[in-house]
C-alpha cells in the first residue's frame, strides 16, 4: 500500500467508523496520517499500519515496550550553551518541514512553498507563498533539500480542489523563480516522494509503481524506471539511486529486493533478493538496512521478533540478525536511535541489531487528552560525530545531549516558547548546523542554539 493510498484508507475507516454511534475523536484521521508523514521513522517501526489497531486507538511509537526504565549512565552534564537568535516564521503556526542549505534553512508550511531564514542571524530573507494559502495546503514530511543555489520543495498540484495532489517544485533561490514543477502520483511528500543523487532527482511520476531522473535545472525527464507487485523505497546511497522493494500484495511474489539504477541510462541492477517482505530502516554508510517479521505478526508494528538484515550494495552480501526490539529512526555512525513515549532514548547496533544503551533523557513528551494512547513525540537524532553527542528536542522547548557511545547525558537545554496545546503524534525537528550548532523548529518557532556539551570521562 503506498503513502496516499493508506492515508486516504485511513482517513475512510476513520470518518466512517462509529462504534455505538460515537465516532473517533475528531480530526484523529488528520491527525494520525499527519503523524505519519512527520515521523518517517513510522516507516520502520509499522508503516504498515493493521487498520484494526488504529481504528481501536493504538497509535504505534518506536521503541521497546514495557514501563521499566533502565538506570541512565552518568556523567557531568552541561548546561552551558548561547540561544543564537529565535524567529516565528510568518503566517500560521503549521510548518512542517525544514532543510539546511549553505547559510540558510529552508522551511515549508500551510501558507509557504518555502521560507529562507539565514543561520547567522535568524532574519527571513526569502519566502514564496502558496498558490491558495488559505487552503491550508497539505502537511510533508519532509523537504527534498538544496543544491548548487536550487531550493527543491513541494507544493499543492492543484490548490483548492478536492485532489489537491503534489508538485516537486524548483525555485532559483537568487531569481526566486519556480523553473520546473513535476507532478506525483499522490499527496505523499516524504523523503523518498523525491531523491536528490548525482546527477538528477529521483522522484514519484504522475502514475504509480514508477519512478523518473529528472534533469535537477530543467525538470526535463531523462529515464523511467517501472516496477509491478511491489512498493519500493528510494534512496540514494554514495550518489545513486537504489530502490529497496517488498511484495505489495499476499498474491505477489514473496521476496524483497535492493535495485541499483544507473544514475545515467536507469537502467536496474538487482542487488540482492531476500525472502519474504521487509521495510526499510535506513543505511549504514553504503550497506542498506532492512527490517522483517521474524515471528507470527502480521503487520511489522505488531509485537514479535525482529530481523536486522544488511545488504551491503557493492558486494550483494546478505546478513540477518535477530534484533531486540523496533528498529528504526536516525542511523550515525553504526548506531541507530530512537526516542520512546516515555522519554526514554534507545540506542541499538546496526551491526548486529543490539541493544547498546538505554537512557532517561528527560524529555516531555505529553499525553493528547484528545486521542487516547497518542502522544507529542521528540525530534529526530541530530547527531554531532565530532562531539559524539546525539542531541533530541521535545515539543516544549527542552533539549537534552545525550553521548552517542553509551547514552550518558552530557547537556541540557531549554528554549522559551510560546505556550502550546498538545497535539499526538507532531514531531519538532533538530538539524545541525555548523562545527556545533543545531537549528531548531517547533510549530513556527525557530531557534538556532550552541551547546557545549561536557566532555567525556575518561
Amino acid at each position: 500500500m503506498n503513502a496516499d493510498q493508506l492515508d486516504r484508507t485511513l482517513r475512510d475507516v476513520l470518518h466512517a467508523w462509529t462504534p455505538d454511534s460515537a465516532g473517533p475523536p475528531p480530526g484523529i484521521a488528520d491527525r494520525l496520517v499527519r503523524r505519519r508523514r512527520r515521523r518517517t521513522a513510522l516507516r520502520v517501526s509499522g508503516a504498515a499500519l493493521g487498520l484494526t489497531a488504529v481504528v481501536f486507538g493504538t497509535v504505534l511509537v518506536t521503541g521497546t515496550g514495557g514501563d521499566d526504565r533502565p538506570p541512565t549512565p552518568t556523567n557531568h552534564v552541561s548546561r552551558e550553551g548561547k540561544l543564537r537568535w529565535q524567529t516565528t516564521l510568518p503566517g500560521t503556526r503549521d510548518w512542517d518541514a525544514c532543510t539546511t542549505g549553505p547559510g540558510a534553512v529552508y522551511c515549508r508550511g500551510a501558507g509557504y512553498d518555502g521560507v529562507g531564514v539565514d543561520t547567522r542571524t535568524g532574519k527571513v530573507v526569502w519566502e514564496r507563498k502558496a498558490s491558495r494559502p488559505e487552503d491550508g495546503g497539505t502537511p510533508a514530511g519532509s523537504v527534498p533539500g538544496v543544491r548548487d543555489g536550487i531550493l527543491y520543495t513541494y507544493a499543492d498540484h492543484a490548490p483548492g480542489t478536492s485532489r489537491t495532489g503534489t508538485d516537486v517544485v524548483a525555485v532559483d533561490l537568487d531569481s526566486r523563480k519556480v523553473l520546473w514543477k513535476h507532478e506525483l502520483a499522490d499527496d505523499s511528500r516524504d523523503a523518498d516522494s523525491a531523491v536528490l543523487f548525482d546527477g538528477g532527482i529521483l522522484a514519484n511520476t504522475p502514475t504509480f509503481k514508477s519512478a523518473a531522473a529528472l534533469d535537477p535545472k530543467t525538470g526535463a525527464t531523462l529515464w523511467t524506471h517501472k516496477w509491478k507487485r511491489a512498493d519500493c523505497t528510494a534512496a540514494a546511497i554514495g550518489g545513486v539511486p537504489h530502490l529497496m522493494c517488498s511484495p505489495d500484495s499476499e498474491k505477489a511474489p514473496q521476496r524483497s529486493t535492493v535495485v541499483r539504477l544507473d544514475p545515467a541510462t536507469g537502467r536496474p541492477h538487482t542487488v540482492a533478493t531476500v525472502d519474504g517482505p521487509t521495510t526499510y530502516v535506513g543505511r549504514d554508510g553504503d550497506t542498506v538496512l532492512l527490517a522483517a517479521m521474524a515471528g507470527k505478526q502480521k503487520f511489522f508494528g505488531d509485537p514479535g521478533p525482529v530481523d536486522l538484515i544488511r545488504v551491503d550494495t557493492g558486494s550483494g552480501k546478505v546478513t540477518r540478525h535477530r534484533a531486540d526490539g523496533p528498529r528504526g529512526g536516525v542511523v550515525a555512525d553504526g548506531v541507530m536511535l530512537v526516542v520512546r513515549k516515555d522519554g526514554t532514548a534507545l540506542a541499538w547496533s546496526a551491526a548486529d541489531g543490539k541493544q547498546l544503551w538505554a537512557s532517561e533523557s528527560g524529555l516531555r513528551l505529553r499525553k493528547d487528552p484528545s486521542g487516547p494512547g497518542m502522544y507529542e513525540l521528540a525530534s529526530d537524532a541530530a547527531v554531532n560525530l565530532t562531539d559524539r553527542v546525539a542531541y533530541f528536542l521535545d515539543p516544549t522547548g527542552n533539549l537534552v545531549g545525550l553521548d552517542l557511545d553509551n547514552g550518558a547525558v552530557r547537556w541540557r537545554g531549554k528554549v522559551d516558547l510560546p505556550k502550546r496545546p498538545v497535539r499526538g503524534g507532531v514531531a519538532p525537528e533538530l538539524m545541525t548546523e555548523g562545527r556545533h550548532g543545531l537549528i531548531g523548529q517547533i510549530d513556527g518557532e525557530l531557534f538556532r542554539i550552541d551547546p557545549k556539551p561536557a566532555p567525556t570521562r575518561s
